[in-house]
C-alpha cells in the first residue's frame, strides 16, 4: 500500500452500503444550479441525509468520493490557482462540490480504520483541502485503537495534511498538530516516523531532511527532536529551551549532528540560484532551522561554524533566485543573524569573522526588515568596540581565499584554473586562466563544461565579481567621510588586501601627517618593503607606519593641484574605479540656508520611474515603492550615512495615478535627519550637516534627475498631462546641475584638442555646433538638441561614436550623456553628410514628423 496515496480498493463494508445510494444521489449531482438556488439545494441535501441512518450516511459519504474519483473531478478556486485545474482532472460539478461542503459539516460518523483508509485516499481534489474532512475523520481516527491506527499509515498521513492546512496561522507547532504527531509516535513503539511538516514537498528542503536524518539518528528519536525543536517560537531561545537543548546533546551528541546536517542543507545551496519553483520555506521548516542555529550557539566551539552559519542565513535571508524582498525563511534568517551577534558578545575573539559574516548577509539579501536588523548589528558591534561602522566593517573584508599577489587556484581534473584580480579599463576584474598539469596554458577544456567542478570556478568567479563591486562601493561612499588612517593601518587594510587592493591602488590619497601635505598615487617601493605615494610630477613620499592618510577630495585641494591632476589624468589616458579627480562639489545655496530644513534644488523634475527606482537601489537609497494602492501615491526614499548618524532624505511623488504601475513620478525636496535614538529620527538644518555628507546625497539626486528624466525622451513630448509636457519643453534649456556643469568643464579643457574646436563654442548652458545648413544648441543636462533660428527640436536617437570613440573621457556617467553629446556634435558639424531622410526632413524645415529615427552612420 502507498503510504501517501492510500491507493486501496473499497472495503465490502462500503461497497454494500454505497450501491443504494446511487440513484437518489445522482438525482442530486444532476441538478443545475444558479447562484440563487445553492442554499435551497444544500438545505434539501441536508435533509435527506438526516432521513438516512448511520449506515446510509456512510454510504452516500463514500458514494460522493467514489464518483468524483470516477470522473476526476476537482476543486480549483480561481484566486489560488490561476492557471487552471490540474491535467487529467476536470471542474468539478456545483451541484457536486456543494454536496462535499454538506458531507463535510456532519457528524464523525463510526468508521472501522478499513473504511478510514480508504475515505482518506479519495479524499477530493483540492490543492488547499477546500472544504476540510477534519471534523468527519479527525475524531474517527483519533478513537481507534493503537494497533489499528498503525496499520493504516497513510490515512494518518493525510490526516496530518489536513491538520497543517486547517491549522496553519499562529507561531510555533499548533496545539491540534503536536497533540496528534505525538499520539502517532506513541503507537508505534520503537518505531515511529518523522510527522510530515518537516519532510513535506511544499519546499525544496523538506523532501531531503529524512534522507538527510536517517544515518544519524534513528527516526523516532528524530521525530521527538524535531518536536521539541519547534518549541522554539522566537527569534532568541528561552532559558528554559536553552537548558532542555544542552541536556539532549549531552545525552545524543548525535542530535548536534542533525543540527549542523540541517544548516548544511542550506548553506551547500547557491544563495541568488534556486534548483526548483519553491524556493520559500514553509514554517515548519523555518522553525527546524531557526532552532539548529541555535543548538550550534550553544556549544563552545560555534567560532568554527562561523561560515556555515553565515552561508545558511544568507541563503535563507535571500529571496527567490536572489531577486526580490521575500526571504526564503525570515524566521531562520533572523535568527541566523542573532546567533552571529551572540557569538560576537560571548567570543570577542571572533568579532572579526562575525562582521564579515553579517557584511556579506547584507549584501546579499534584500529584505528590508533583515537589511535592516544586519545595520542595527553592525553598529551595535561598533558602539561596543568603540569605532565607527565603516572601521569595523573594513577590518572583516574577507580575501576569498586569494592570495597576496591577487591569484586563487583551483584543481580540476588534470588542469588547473587561476583567477587572477586585475585592474581593467572599467575597474577592478576577475579573469579566469587555465593550465595543464604541466603548466601550459590552454582554453578552458571542453571535457569540462557543464560539470560540478567548472560550476565551482564559475561560483567564485561571480562572488569575487560581486566583492570587487562591494568594495569599488564601499570606498566610494567613504568620499562622503572624513575618515582617516594611520601608516600601518592603511597598508594593511588597504594595499596590501587582495580584494580591496586593485581598487584602492587607481586612487588619489592623501598624507596629512607632515608639512606639506602629500597627494598620489600607492606605489610599492623598489625594494618592495613598503609603500610610497607618487605625485603628479613623478616625486614621492613614503608611507610610514604613523603617518596619517586620508582620501583625496577634490574640494579639500587647491585648484592648482586639482587641475594638475585632471590634466594627468588626460594626458595618461588613467581611469578611475569610480569618478574622483572629476568629482562634484554641491555647496549650500542661498535659497538652502533661508529654508534651512530642506532643499528645493531637485524638486519639479519629471522623473521615468522605474528607472529612477533602479538607479536609487544601485545606490544605496531605501524607501517603499509608488503604486495604485492606498498610500503609494508618494514615498520618501533614505540613503543612511551611519558613521555621521545621518540620513538623506528624497520625495517622490507618482504622476499617473490611474495607471496600475507607476511609470512617471515628479520629485520634491531633498532633506536631512540626525538618528536620536534607534529607530528614531529627527529634522537637521541643512548647514549642520558636514558638506561632503551633503555633497555626496545631492550628487546622487542629480544623478536620479539627470539620467532617469524624461527630457530626451520624444515619447512625451505631447504628453496629455500639462506638467510632464511642460516640463519635456523646458527640459531643453533648463539650468545646469552640478554634473552638467562638470561636463561644460571637461569640454572646454578637450574641445580646443579635438576637430570640433572650428566649429563649436560653449555657453553657460549648451555646446554650439556650426554644421553646414545649420547652428545647433545641444543641452549639456539633457543633451537636446534645439536648431537656430527658431528653436526647432531635433530629434536624434543616437549619433554614431565612431569619430567621439576616439575622444578619452576620464569619466563617463550612467547615460552616457557626455559621450553623447560629443557624438551628436561630431554628426551636426558635417550635417551635409547626413543621409537619413528623417533627420534631413527636420534640418530642412519638414518638421511634422517627430518619430524616432533611425540613425545614418
Amino acid at each position: 500500500m502507498d503510504q501517501t496515496t492510500g491507493s486501496v480498493g473499497m472495503p465490502e463494508s462500503l461497497r454494500r452500503i454505497t450501491d443504494k445510494q446511487r440513484r437518489p444521489l445522482m438525482k442530486f449531482f444532476k441538478t443545475k444550479l444558479s447562484p440563487h438556488d445553492v442554499d435551497e439545494y444544500r438545505q434539501r441535501f441536508a435533509t435527506y441525509l438526516d432521513r438516512l441512518d448511520a449506515g446510509g450516511r456512510k454510504g452516500a459519504f463514500a458514494f460522493t468520493f467514489r464518483h468524483i474519483e470516477d470522473h476526476k473531478y476537482g476543486i480549483a478556486d480561481e484566486h489560488y490557482e490561476p492557471y487552471g485545474i490540474p491535467a487529467g482532472r476536470i471542474y468539478m460539478l456545483p451541484a457536486i462540490e456543494h454536496a462535499l461542503h454538506v458531507l463535510s459539516e456532519l457528524a464523525p460518523l463510526d468508521w472501522s480504520a478499513e473504511e478510514l483508509d480508504w475515505m482518506l485516499a479519495h479524499v477530493p481534489y483540492s490543492r488547499y483541502i477546500y472544504p476540510s474532512w477534519r471534523r468527519a475523520f479527525h475524531g474517527p481516527l483519533v478513537a481507534l485503537q493503537p494497533a489499528e491506527r498503525c496499520k493504516v499509515p497513510a490515512a494518518t498521513r493525510r490526516m496530518e495534511s489536513v491538520l497543517l492546512v486547517d491549522f496553519r496561522d499562529g507561531p510555533g507547532l499548533p496545539p491540534e498538530v503536536r497533540e496528534f504527531d505525538e499520539l502517532l509516535l506513541a503507537d508505534n513503539g520503537d518505531e515511529g516516523r518523522i510527522p510530515l511538516q518537516y519532510v513535506t514537498d511544499a519546499d525544496d528542503i523538506g523532501p531531503a531532511v529524512s534522507e538527510l536524518v536517517h544515518p544519524l539518528l534513528p527516526e523516532r528519536r528524530c521525530a521527538r527532536l524535531f518536536l521539541f525543536m519547534s518549541e522554539l517560537t522566537g527569534p532568541k531561545p528561552t532559558a528554559k529551551w536553552k537548558r532542555e537543548a544542552v541536556l539532549r546533546i549531552a545525552e545524543d551528541p548525535a542530535t548536534l549532528l542533525v543540527a549542523r546536517a540541517l544548516l548544511g542543507l542550506a548553506a551547500d545551496r547557491t544563495a541568488t540560484t534556486d534548483r526548483g519553483e519553491i524556493s520559500c520555506l514553509t514554517p515548519h521548516t523555518g522553525s527546524l532551522l531557526r532552532a539548529s542555529f541555535w543548538m550550534l550557539a550553544l556549544q563552545p566551539d560555534v567560532p568554527g561554524h562561523i561560515t556555515l552559519l553565515r552561508d545558511a542565513a544568507t541563503y535563507l535571508g535571500a529571496g527567490h533566485n536572489g531577486r526580490n524582498g521575500v526571504c526564503r525563511s525570515s524566521t531562520a534568517a533572523n535568527a541566523g543573524v542573532e546567533v552571529l551577534l551572540d557569538i560576537a558578545k560571548k567570543h570577542p575573539e571572533a568579532t572579526t569573522e562575525v562582521v564579515g559574516a553579517l557584511a556579506r548577509i547584507r549584501d546579499v539579501v534584500k529584505n528590508k526588515h533583515l537589511h535592516k536588523r544586519l545595520v542595527n548589528v553592525v553598529d551595535q558591534l561598533s558602539v561596543e568596540r568603540g569605532i565607527s561602522p565603516s572601521e569595523l566593517l573594513e577590518t572583516a573584508i574577507p580575501d576569498l581565499g586569494f592570495a597576496r599577489d591577487g591569484t586563487k587556484t583551483f584543481a580540476v581534473d588534470g588542469y588547473a584554473a587561476r583567477l587572477v584580480l586585475t585592474q581593467g579599463p572599467t575597474g577592478s576584474a576577475v579573469n579566469v586562466l587555465w593550465f595543464t598539469a604541466e603548466g601550459t596554458a590552454v582554453d578552458i577544456p571542453a571535457e569540462l563544461k557543464k560539470t560540478p567542478q567548472l560550476a565551482a570556478v564559475q561560483r567564485a568567479v561571480s562572488e569575487t565579481r560581486r566583492a570587487l563591486a562591494s568594495q569599488r562601493g564601499r570606498i566610494e561612499r567613504l568620499m562622503a567621510s572624513d575618515r582617516a588612517w594611520s601608516g600601518a593601518d592603511f597598508r594593511t587594510r588597504y594595499l596590501e588586501h587582495p580584494i580591496v587592493e586593485a581598487t584602492a591602488r587607481a586612487l588619489l590619497w592623501t598624507i596629512k601627517s607632515h608639512e606639506p601635505e602629500f597627494s598620489g598615487y600607492p606605489r610599492q617601493t623598489d625594494e618592495g618593503a613598503g609603500w610610497e605615494l607618487i605625485g603628479t610630477g613623478g616625486e614621492s613620499r613614503a608611507i610610514g607606519d604613523d603617518d596619517v592618510v586620508v582620501l583625496w577630495k577634490p574640494w579639500e585641494r587647491d585648484a592648482e593641484e586639482v587641475r594638475l591632476w585632471r590634466s594627468q589624468v588626460v594626458r595618461d589616458r588613467a581611469r578611475q574605479p569610480f569618478k574622483q579627480i572629476y568629482r562634484e562639489l554641491y555647496l549650500l545655496t542661498p535659497a538652502e540656508r533661508q529654508t534651512k530644513y530642506y532643499s528645493n534644488r531637485f524638486a519639479a523634475h519629471v522623473l521615468d520611474y522605474p528607472r529612477a527606482q533602479a538607479l536609487a537601489k544601485e545606490r544605496g537609497w531605501h524607501g517603499a515603492q509608488l503604486g495604485s494602492w492606498d498610500g503609494g501615491q508618494d514615498t520618501h526614499l533614505y540613503l543612511d550615512f551611519h558613521d555621521e548618524r545621518l540620513r538623506a532624505a528624497f520625495s517622490i511623488e507618482a504622476l499617473d495615478l490611474e495607471e496600475e504601475r507607476t511609470s512617471l513620478c515628479s520629485t520634491n525636496r531633498v532633506w536631512f535627519e540626525r538618528r536620536v535614538a534607534r529607530d528614531t529620527w529627527e529634522s537637521v538644518d541643512l548647514a549642520e550637516v558636514p558638506q561632503s555628507v551633503v555633497s555626496e546625497a545631492m550628487r546622487d539626486v542629480d544623478l536620479f534627475t539627470a539620467v532617469a528624466a524624461i527630457g530626451p525622451d520624444l515619447d512625451w513630448a505631447d504628453h496629455p498631462n500639462g506638467q510632464i509636457r511642460d516640463y519635456w519643453t523646458t527640459s531643453h534649456t533648463a539650468p545646469l546641475s552640478e554634473s552638467a556643469q562638470s561636463r561644460h568643464e571637461y569640454l572646454s579643457e578637450i574641445l580646443p584638442r579635438t576637430a570640433l574646436s572650428d566649429c563649436t563654442h560653449l555657453t553657460d548652458r549648451h555646446l554650439i555646433v556650426r554644421g553646414t545648413h545649420r547652428s545647433y544648441k545641444i543641452h549639456l543636462g539633457s543633451g537636446n538638441i534645439l536648431m537656430d533660428p527658431d528653436d526647432a527640436y531635433l530629434c536624434i536617437v543616437q549619433a554614431s561614436g565612431a569619430r567621439s570613440a576616439r575622444i578619452f573621457l576620464p569619466f563617463e556617467e550612467k547615460a552616457g550623456r557626455l559621450a553623447s553629446i560629443l557624438s551628436k556634435a561630431f554628426m551636426l558639424m558635417n550635417d551635409h553628410k547626413i543621409t537619413d531622410p528623417s533627420i534631413l526632413s527636420q534640418i530642412h524645415g519638414s518638421r511634422h514628423s517627430l518619430s524616432q529615427p533611425e540613425l545614418s552612420p
